[in-house]
């Protein structure tokens, strides 16, 4: 299908991956839809169900004849009260059924941080304990950044010579706000990273539309330097103004701060920036990140966490999130290719 759509001139290639625009949305799913990455199938398929109405829109792009050996649907059982999700999970559950020669559906919890880790971890080992696999397909659009590395680093834990496809829905647009409040920092389940009393430490930030959560890990953390990123290029050319306007709201009074921008449209492009980034600052620093952007920066930070595991993973579990409008629409796809970890 993404041969097709190239020899149509129907969509864009990006420096690391492809992203198929909104017009094209359509085309793909009246053509054939996008196609398994294995032979005859997928081993696997991987998607989340949330309040943002993008929920299924990469779902809906896979093809009439795709399959997929197992399916896993994860959704955040605080949000399950909410109508808009029990929908989602639904019209998912029933997408996957047709996709899946068997489905697991993952009841996590963002408040609860082991709870996550526990469910994704039983369902990983529960499905690895079938094959070793080889082509796996996930959907990041709509997973919390913690849950999404989570799942990333168990899937390349227990499925190391598996190419990963991954994809990610842009929205339209996004709300005025995402997020209120804050309920704590944490250090993400399985990225400890290593911290050396006799070095100073450095807060790596990919920025997004939330200033108040990059606030509260500066203040948390307390690192003696701070690189804050945005995004630039962003998912959408119509998402750079508010890039930089919300990046003007973070203003640090005690921190040596130094601005830098990263691709926050391709994981091994943003993963190539964090790497360039580092390699002068990680011997003489102790490494902390928070990924705050697209799922595909966070999945390009994950790339350089597993690069280097000395670096520290960090989250900031917001108070509430704006489940009536916090995106509209989906105007582009992204799919890109992660290769074996071995």
């Amino acid at each position: 299908m993404l041969k097709k759509l190239k020899e149509k001139g129907l969509i864009s290639t990006l420096k690391k991956g492809i992203k198929v625009t909104e017009k094209r949305l359509d085309f793909i799913k009246t053509e054939g839809g996008l196609s398994p990455i294995g032979k005859t199938s997928d081993d696997l398929l991987f998607v989340c169900a949330s309040f943002e109405p993008r929920t299924t829109t990469a779902t809906e792009c896979l093809g009439k004849s795709y399959r997929a050996k197992n399916g896993l649907l994860y959704y955040n059982n605080s949000e399950a009260s909410s109508d808009i999700v029990k929908t989602n999970l639904e019209k998912l559950r029933r997408l996957l059924e047709l996709k899946c020669d068997r489905v697991r559906t993952i009841e996590g919890s963002v408040n609860d941080p082991v709870k996550q880790f526990k469910a994704i971890k039983d369902a990983v080992l529960d499905i690895r304990a079938s094959n070793s696999f080889r082509a796996i397909t996930i959907d990041s659009t709509t997973f919390n950044r913690e849950a999404l590395l989570v799942a990333m680093a168990l899937i390349r834990t227990n499925h190391s010579s598996a190419m990963t496809r991954v994809l990610y829905v842009s929205p339209f647009k996004h709300g005025d706000w995402l997020s209120r409040g804050f309920r704590e920092v944490r250090s993400i389940i399985g990225f400890p990273g290593i911290q050396r009393a006799d070095q100073p430490t450095m807060l790596i930030v990919l920025s997004g539309f939330e200033p108040d959560r990059v606030t509260k890990i500066v203040e948390e953390h307390g690192p003696d330097k701070v690189l804050l990123g945005f995004g630039n290029p962003p998912t959408q050319q119509s998402f750079l103004e508010r890039n930089i306007e919300e990046q003007r709201k973070i203003v640090f009074s005690k921190q040596d701060v130094e601005r830098f921008e990263f691709p926050a449209n391709s994981i091994k492009a943003c993963h190539d920036c964090l790497e360039s980034l580092l390699k002068d600052r990680l011997p003489s620093h102790n490494v902390i990140m928070a990924p705050m952007s697209t799922k595909l920066s966070t999945l390009g930070a994950f790339l350089t966490v597993e690069a280097h595991p000395e670096i520290q993973l960090t989250y900031c579990v917001p108070g509430e999130y704006n489940t009536q409008n916090y995106s509209q629409g989906a105007t582009s796809v992204f799919v890109e290719m992660i290769s074996p970890k071995t």
